[in-house]
């Protein structure tokens, strides 16, 4: 997704802004910069539906209304029928806006921002223009890692991919998917600008926003693990990155010119086991029968094993549904699943009972477990996809 109203604020020079109206179009996308001058003085003799464009975040002094702050009313009504996205205005001339335009803006959640510091309108256009295109940049990224996670890149796409990333990625690769939901765009992109004048990064590793976290991908020439780590603990260093309180997935080291793609799904699977079982970080080579559901996740036999298997409990999504994933994440450890679940073991014990007679009345103790537990980990990786 590209840039929002509420992304402005995370931009250094409109930090201080305030939000005075419209809370519910924070939403609303920002796509490009304009000022407002005299558009809206009656008889100035413009199309104002061809001065400004949409998805805009219009800066004014409100100069055209020092005379006549009704115009102010017409001219928000106006922007957000022309799909401008922000009006903001520094209080030069006019300190207070019309209650009538502010219950307008409340009313159809256009937002409106007022600012008052020392910043000059080409100082912001050129913050937010940046912000724009490195928004840009990012959300097209994004959408490649989407297309190599749902396997629909070509191997030719993908190794072109890898070339725009960096250009001087090494022989080996390992990728690092890391779940954090208070990386913004700005930090990304404010972290991607700090690899760029670390040469010693820059030559063999980048990084990517993806959803709510973000890839790190590392190269280098051989296929020794500890060279991998040493690097890793250089971008954490270097760039300030927190491993320890997120989740993280790691890949195996993989030929960067043939196995790119799948370093990234490996990362990004790892991530997804690491988040399901609650668990700080998960490595590719350490997810047991993971291995085998995540790459055929979507195919239409995984999910109707899980359908028919599961269809009891799934139908009333109650407590045993909820005993079933508990049950499973601890991997059968009956006290703990009581813990997690608050009650005493021999509830848990005549729940199970009771879906063993459910699900699968002719298996034993530890076929059933085996096969509610592959039933219940597909389950929870299609509702998490």
């Amino acid at each position: 997704m590209g840039l929002t109203v509420k992304d402005l604020f995370d931009i250094e020079i409109l930090k201080n802004f305030k939000l005075i109206a419209g809370t519910g179009g924070l939403h609303r996308p920002v796509t490009a910069t304009e000022i407002l001058d005299f558009e809206f003085v009656q008889g100035a003799g413009m199309d104002r539906d061809k001065v400004f464009e949409g998805e805009s975040i219009i800066l004014t002094s409100l100069l055209f209304a020092k005379d006549n702050p009704d115009l102010i009313t017409d001219a928000i009504k106006k922007l957000d029928s022309l799909n401008i996205s922000c009006f903001a205005y520094k209080p030069v001339f006019i300190h207070k806006l019309p209650q009538e335009a502010l219950d307008y803006a409340d009313k159809h959640n256009f937002p409106i921002l007022e600012f008052g510091g020392d910043e000059f309108f080409e100082d912001i256009i050129m913050a937010v223009n940046a912000e724009i295109g490195a928004g840009s940049d990012i959300a097209e990224i994004e959408l490649k890692l989407e297309s190599i996670l749902d396997d629909e890149l070509s191997d030719k796409d993908t190794a072109r991919f890898a070339r725009r990333l960096n250009p001087d990625f090494k022989r080996y690769i390992r990728v690092v998917a890391v779940m954090d939901r208070e990386m913004s765009r700005e930090k990304v992109s404010g972290l991607i600008k700090k690899f760029s004048c670390v040469e010693k990064l820059s030559r063999k590793a980048a990084l990517a926003k993806y959803r709510s976290g973000y890839f790190v991908f590392l190269s280098q020439e051989t296929d020794e693990s500890r060279r991998f780590d040493a690097l890793l603990n250089d971008v954490v260093a270097a760039l300030d990155i927190e491993l320890k309180g997120v989740k993280s997935g790691f890949s195996s080291i993989r030929r960067t010119d043939s196995e790119f793609g799948k370093a990234i799904r490996e990362a990004f699977w790892s991530c997804m086991v690491a988040d399901l079982e609650e668990t700080k970080q998960k490595n590719y080579e350490d997810l047991g029968i993971y291995r085998f559901i995540v790459p055929e996740i979507n195919s239409h036999n995984m999910k109707e094993y899980m359908e028919e298997y599961l269809r009891p409990l799934m139908e009333d999504e109650g407590e045993l549904l909820r005993t079933a994933k508990t049950y499973v994440l601890t991997g059968g450890l009956l006290e703990e699943t009581a813990e997690r679940l608050y009650c005493h073991k021999n509830t848990v014990r005549y729940r199970l009972a009771r879906m063993q007679d459910m699900l699968d009345p002719h298996s034993t103790e530890k076929e059933f477990f085996e096969n509610l537990a592959l039933a219940i980990r597909i389950h929870m990786l299609m509702e998490y996809k």
